[in-house]
């Protein structure tokens, strides 16, 4: 009897997996009779785990998935839907050579600025954010 492995792709979790699986099967089977499918799933064991609370996603509108960044706010939620809109909105001003004209408010930070700030902020905390992440 041959045998066929289905390997998932990267963004595929349970219970999407299975369900992936048996259509797999089904086109397969419906093709060519005879066939032992046998699915593997890597993503439980060898796949990434979606830590602090999934923290790291962009903010659905009007929520928050993590701790609020001190100048967070809607022009965060600005920038994410536009990146949704064009996934490679930031490559393409890059490849430019040109940043996005915007004026900022007094007191608040240039982009580059934002993100060296909030990393600052992170060292600052030392290794204690890490322990809540668990082993």
């Amino acid at each position: 009897m041959t045998a066929v492995v289905f390997i998932h792709g990267t963004g595929v979790r349970e219970p999407g997996f299975s369900a992936l699986a048996g259509r797999f099967s089904a086109g397969v089977t419906a093709l060519r009779g005879g066939l032992r499918i046998v699915p593997y799933y890597g993503g439980g064991e060898h796949g990434a785990a979606l830590a602090a609370g999934g923290a790291s996603l962009p903010p659905s509108a009007g929520t928050s998935r993590g701790p609020a960044a001190p100048d967070a706010g809607d022009d965060d939620t600005a920038l994410w839907a536009a990146l949704y809109a064009d996934p490679y909105a930031e490559l393409t001003l890059a490849a430019a050579g040109s940043a996005p004209a915007a004026e900022l408010p007094p007191g608040s930070l240039p982009p580059d600025q934002r993100i060296r700030a909030r990393l600052a902020a992170l060292a600052a905390e030392g290794d204690a954010p890490a322990a809540d992440l668990g082993p």
